[in-house]
């Protein structure tokens, strides 16, 4: 006979009247004072139809007869089993397993229980309730009541599921912690009978009972969570009940709340900064209502409007009304931000929010332009994330260190690759002193081949709230960046790439740069569009294109069609010069000029790029082929 067979033959209400009195407080359910297992009152029950027992106070697990003989006689379990034995008049069968047998869930069935705890809940009793806004029509179809628990009063808040509790959740009524209980077992969701009831066409989602209740006594639907952990049973709830409904979230002000509200895709109702929850906002028109009739109309029309533009959430009138001239305050404050290089801050008078894409053949100095545009950026005291998948830290630092000691005296300046292997000359160590100010701003990351969108993203983001700023966030580069699924072409891959990218600058309000090489087909003549690598996500999606090319594909050689040689020896001689002349191309620009071009002397051999205001207004108008 197995152990499971054993206990549903035994008589817990038999076994239990051997030691203790019971008395009958519903139907088929008794209760035992004082509890065998701590002493207190009203809380040990047994329920002859599922002939288990459970302590509302968690004195103890509860469950069947078995776990009664382990759990409150205090029985090993070979002891329990002989017991059962004895009382079963059963021999020769092997003692249980000691590996725990995995109970069957089940709901539980306190309706008895709360019915004749509200039956015995006096009017000063309910006064607790009604301090919390919620009317006697509602105490009374809730059965609200007043109990004890863990020797402490408290009010007692049922969740029914058809016209049966099956769960409760306490909130104790002095000031002492815990301020709330719940009963054992398996948690439930305050009012899911709403998702199988077509006619609640509208439902709310809070954290807490008292919020939804007060959304009740304002005549709407509400149902509560319990806890933050409820949230994938309740989205799990809803898709099976697969209802045509309007969702909407009410969650507390708070971190946990604003969480909650970032879980769910509903559109969420606006609670006042100066009130925690929905049920203080009540509270507060409540108590106001005596010298301002209008109070608690003023937050029902408040839910309403809220509840009119969820049937139209994008709505145009909303956003003049809430962030149309905030958004304007927010883009107005980029315009003083600079890149630090005179002749391109002349033109692009700001940076804005959005996706940068700086494209270049090699030996043109991508990576170093933007690193010094980044360093340049954070000496004026912006936060810097760059993403480095291709170059270490040391290399990164040592190119700053050199460029530093040729903003110092380009006459003495140190390379980087002699820094690299420990040159300490007096002008280094002046370097590293003046650079240690900005580097406080500067953060690189050495990325490698696992570091896709995602992983960047997720970064960003942390790192925004724990600094509570905006970084400049830089991608070096775009053509060795994973894909976020395996089985994308490298086209779809780098347009992918870049859709997210551009999606974190306007989620989080950041300038993102990202580095991207050409197609090798567009070395030999001037930058467009065509000679991004894979470009149709470029072109489209990015806010700004620059382009860096040697000055001297400006030369007329490189307009015909038959001297390859002769482009070739151009661009050796380009490339071999000291310093490199530079030219920039913009693009596109979605915040100002819109195509413009200009000047740079690039020293590689210090990794430092300075303004060739000799081509500052050679023209505006890009040259393209």
């Amino acid at each position: 006979m197995k152990k499971s067979e054993q206990k549903k033959q035994v008589n817990l209400i038999s076994l239990i009247a051997k030691k203790h009195q019971l008395k009958k407080v519903g139907n088929n359910t008794y209760r035992v004072d004082p509890c065998p297992v701590c002493g207190h009152f009203e809380h040990f029950t047994i329920f002859a139809e599922t002939n288990t027992y459970h302590s509302f106070s968690g004195c103890c697990k509860g469950g069947t007869a078995f776990d009664y003989l382990v759990e409150v006689e205090g029985l090993t379990q070979n002891e329990a089993f002989h017991e059962y034995q004895k009382l079963l008049e059963v021999e020769n069968d092997k003692p249980p397993s000691q590996t725990p047998i995995k109970k069957e869930v089940k709901v539980m069935d306190y309706t008895e229980w709360i019915c004749s705890l509200y039956q015995n809940t006096t009017k000063k009793g309910k006064q607790h309730f009604l301090k919390r806004g919620i009317p006697n029509e509602l105490i009374e179809k809730y059965k609200l009541s007043i109990g004890k628990m863990d020797d402490r009063e408290c009010m007692v808040l049922p969740i029914w599921e058809k016209d049966k509790v099956v769960y409760f959740t306490t909130r104790f009524l002095d000031d002492k912690l815990p301020k709330y209980k719940n009963a054992s077992g398996t948690a439930q969701i305050f009012n899911t009978d709403y998702l199988n009831d077509p006619e609640k066409s509208i439902v709310f989602i809070t954290e807490g009972i008292f919020d939804a209740l007060s959304l009740e006594a304002m005549g709407y639907n509400a149902m509560a969570l319990g806890g933050v952990k409820q949230i994938d049973k309740l989205k799990e709830i809803i898709d099976k009940s697969a209802r045509d409904a309007v969702f909407l979230t009410a969650f507390d002000n708070d971190e946990a709340g604003q969480e909650c509200k970032a879980k769910f895709s509903y559109k969420a109702i606006e609670i006042p900064k100066q009130f925690k929850d929905i049920n203080g906002w009540y509270v507060n028109s409540l108590q106001n209502a005596q010298n301002a009739p209008d109070s608690v109309s003023n937050i029902k029309e408040s839910i309403d409007i809220q509840l009119e533009t969820r049937r139209q959430p994008d709505v145009v009138s909303e956003y003049l009304d809430k962030a149309f001239h905030s958004d304007i305050k927010e883009f107005l404050s980029h315009r003083d931000k600079r890149t630090g290089f005179e002749n391109l801050d002349l033109k692009m008078k700001g940076l804005y929010p959005g996706l940068y894409v700086i494209g270049g053949i090699s030996s043109v100095g991508k990576t170093t332009f933007t690193h010094q545009l980044c360093d340049q950026i954070a000496e004026q005291g912006s936060h810097v994330i760059y993403f480095s998948l291709e170059q270490s830290r040391l290399e990164m630092v040592s190119k700053s260190i050199a460029r530093t000691t040729a903003k110092i005296n380009i006459d003495d300046a140190v390379p980087s690759v002699f820094i690299r292997s420990g040159d300490t000359a007096i002008i280094v160590k002046e370097a590293i002193k003046k650079y240690r100010k900005t580097a406080e701003n500067v953060n690189i990351i050495e990325g490698n081949f696992n570091t896709d969108v995602k992983t960047i993203r997720e970064y960003v983001d942390a790192y925004r709230k724990a600094n509570r700023v905006n970084p400049i966030v830089v991608v070096d580069y775009l053509q060795i960046m994973p894909s976020i699924n395996e089985r994308m072409s490298d086209k779809q891959r780098i347009d992918a790439n870049v859709t997210e990218l551009k999606r974190m600058s306007r989620d989080f309000s950041l300038s993102v740069f990202v580095i991207s090489s050409l197609n090798r087909g567009n070395y030999l003549s001037p930058i467009d569009f065509e000679s991004f690598k894979e470009s149709g996500g470029i072109e489209y999606t990015a806010d700004v294109v620059w382009g860096l090319q040697l000055e001297a594909i400006n030369d007329p050689v490189f307009y015909k069609e038959k001297s390859v040689i002769e482009k070739r020896e151009k661009i050796k001689t380009a490339k071999n010069a000291e310093p490199r002349e530079i030219e920039l191309v913009c693009l596109k620009n979605r915040n100002g000029t819109p195509s413009f071009s200009c000047g740079f002397f690039y020293h590689a051999k210090y990794d430092f790029f300075e303004p060739n205001f000799y081509n500052l207004f050679k023209g505006d108008m890009v040259k393209t082929i």
